[in-house]
């Protein structure tokens, strides 16, 4: 594992590519991202802490969190009692992320590394590993080894992924789902969350891993509007998290526009829904006790 003797946050070139997504799709979007896609400020303490509670974190653990973007629930893992790890391979995501911890004490590192490559953490070291909204970017089989190779083996691990689920005639929810359809029409199979995260469930739990009761942390309310969703998209180099050629994602949007207009009888109809946070654990069976 990458040193975390030191409460200097420090930042690795990632060693490989290996990856779906490049990082400029993110940098780009790092100072506005919270405004596009963050989630209420409110919750991100609490469910910080229920990702501390349902791991059972103890003093001097170590926290493993994959693709922690600007810190929103990051920034409260990081604690003097505890040893924290973010991995991201977004250079401006991990730069907002750093703002947040200028005044914090604690045992951490935030590290620049593609997770679709080796972590830069010791095998049988990480108490938890969390990852909220980020991991169906990566490759599910990776993700499963690597969470495994990890693993703390003698006091047990969990892994907790965090997911925004919305109702699904939600006006964000019926967007996105037109949007991956037009994809497929093209040829193009986005990385949606619940796809991709089956295919985690079934990797982990070949590994011998326990999924576990989903908690639900947090709900709220949103008023969104089918212009909200397109003006998202039109921000991105990608759809569906893929990177397309410029003029098909014009393409699409344009298409999404007349569609969303005969749905919803104009691109500024605003819809109100409840969304939720739902974080789903695993019990990890750690590499030296597959062996």
């Amino acid at each position: 594992m990458e040193s975390t003797n030191s409460s200097q946050d420090r930042e690795r070139t990632p060693a490989g590519h290996n990856t779906t997504r490049a990082p400029e799709m993110f940098d780009a979007q790092a100072a506005f991202f919270e405004q596009r896609a963050g989630l209420p400020l409110a919750y991100c303490e609490p469910i910080a802490s229920a990702v501390l509670e349902i791991a059972e974190v103890r003093a001097g653990d170590l926290i493993v969190e994959v693709g922690p973007g600007t810190g929103q629930i990051g920034q409260w893992l990081v604690r003097e009692d505890v040893r924290y790890v973010g991995l991201d391979l977004s250079a401006g995501m991990l730069g907002e992320f750093s703002g947040r911890l200028s005044n914090k004490a604690g045992l951490r590192a935030i590290i620049r590394a593609d997770a679709n490559s080796g972590w830069p953490v010791m095998s049988g070291t990480a108490r938890a590993i969390f990852s909220s909204r980020a991991i169906h970017l990566l490759d599910h089989e990776h993700v499963a080894s690597e969470v495994t190779r990890v693993a703390e083996g003698f006091g047990g691990a969990t892994l907790i992924i965090g997911r925004v689920e919305r109702e699904q005639e939600s006006t964000r929810a019926l967007m996105a789902r037109e949007m991956n359809e037009r994809l497929r029409r093209h040829g193009i199979e986005g990385r949606g969350g619940a796809g991709q995260k089956r295919k985690l469930f079934d990797a982990l739990q070949r590994r011998g891993s326990e999924i576990l009761e989903p908690v639900v942390v947090a709900r709220w309310t949103v008023s969104a509007c089918p212009r909200g969703s397109i003006n998202s998209w039109r921000s991105l180099a990608s759809l569906g998290g893929v990177r397309v050629a410029d003029a098909l994602r014009d393409q699409i949007l344009t298409e999404l526009e007349d569609w969303a207009n005969d749905m919803f009888g104009g691109l500024d109809q605003e819809l109100e829904a409840e969304e939720t946070y739902v974080l789903t654990p695993f019990r990890i069976r750690a590499a030296q006790l597959l062996e």
